[in-house]
């Protein structure tokens, strides 16, 4: 953890925290002074990233949501609130993988098509709907939305439902920049490339048939191949572009989806 403390009494809500860049993204803000509510639908890693922040010597709060579903989102919004205040950053980082369909659309079901969007889409939408009103009514506020090369070009390693979720994040961040930020409401994005979580490792072990696990390391080997920057990120790494964005550091940024992928997307 860096010694700045650009956080201070300030309450950062981050989804996803038990693990990846969710939980490198609670801990980075947590040790830079913010109280943190850690949300996820895995009660035991979440509880296990409140444990770490308490051991930063910051204030933790860990509940239970799954971000699909706008009921359990709102009551753990006004949980939160209860208990830590009213959230000043709001850290989108919730999603899920699309291990099936790559190029062949026809592979994809309702469901596992719906699944990812509520996920990935409508759970960032249903918490800033819950949050920004009040970020406005305070006139200070920023959201980091976590989307995805993916969503600036295509998954090397997921489906279409994947890269339209990611994709559609983007729109809902410029559109929520324009409209928040003369109420002193930032938004921004981070797209990021490989990150070595959980998310990309189960991918991986995934049990396929041969063709499609050809497939797939065919796609990987070309992605490490063409990468400027020839590994994977760490979670850390993205948890800095995020506490960044996040900052008053970045005080004048607003509706950027900034690619923190090695360079493979340059634009």
């Amino acid at each position: 953890m860096s010694g700045s403390r650009r956080f201070e009494k300030r309450v950062a809500l981050v989804t996803g925290a038990a693990s990846g860049i969710g939980k490198a993204t609670a801990l980075k803000l947590a040790g830079e002074g913010a109280a943190v509510a850690v949300v996820d639908r895995d009660a035991e890693g979440a509880e296990a990233t409140r444990k770490e922040i308490d051991g930063l010597g910051a204030r933790g709060f860990a509940t239970v949501c799954d971000v699909s579903r706008s009921a359990e989102v709102a009551a753990a919004a006004s949980a939160v609130e209860r208990e830590l205040g009213p959230v000043d950053v709001l850290a989108n980082v919730a999603g899920i993988g699309d291990p099936a369909g790559f190029d062949r659309i026809e592979e994809i079901d309702d469901a596992g098509w719906d699944r990812i969007l509520a996920v990935n889409l409508s759970g960032p939408f249903y918490w800033c709907r819950a949050l920004l009103p009040g970020m406005a009514e305070r006139g200070r506020g920023a959201v980091v939305n976590v989307s995805s090369l993916a969503g600036r070009w295509k998954s090397a390693n997921a489906g279409v439902s994947y890269s339209s979720s990611k994709a559609g994040l983007l729109g809902l961040t410029r559109h929520l920049a324009v409209a928040y930020g003369r109420r002193g409401v930032r938004v921004n994005a981070i797209c990021p490339g490989g990150v070595d979580t959980p998310m990309i490792r189960s991918a991986a072990a995934l049990e396929r048939s041969a063709e499609a696990e050809a497939a797939l390391r065919e796609r990987l080997d070309a992605y490490r191949y063409f990468m400027p920057i020839q590994r994977l990120s760490t979670p850390e790494e993205q948890a800095a572009a995020v506490a960044f964005l996040a900052s008053e550091d970045a005080s004048y940024i607003n509706g950027v989806s900034l690619d923190t992928n090695g360079g493979l997307y340059v634009a």
